[in-house]
């Protein structure tokens, strides 16, 4: 299993498919602590799917996945004006006007 440590799928299946004993249970060393601000949440929306269609084909545009474009979105949209603009953001801005112009 020390090959799969960065596989989630691989970690899954080991433990679906292996019991640990009390004494590994009890012997296990705890992870350092993660910050706050690098723990992601999963979370589930439902949209319509001509909306779904067309973040997919933005995302495809950009060479994203389109849960990565939508939290950029999220981000973009909640984000704090002292803060500073994620370059990508930036990036995924102008493209959208450019569309735009040329449509």
């Amino acid at each position: 299993m020390a090959d799969s440590a960065a596989d989630p799928e691989a970690i899954a299946e080991y433990y679906e498919t292996h019991e640990l004993t009390e004494d590994e249970i009890m012997s296990a060393e705890p992870g350092e602590p993660v910050a706050a601000e690098s723990v992601m949440i999963t979370t589930s929306l439902r949209l319509p799917k001509p909306v779904m269609d067309e973040v997919r084909r933005r995302a495809r545009e950009r060479g994203l996945k389109p849960t990565a474009i939508m939290r950029e979105w999220i981000e973009a949209a909640i984000a704090d004006v002292d803060e500073p603009v994620p370059l990508s953001v930036i990036t995924a801005a102008v493209a959208e006007y450019q569309h735009r112009r040329a449509s």
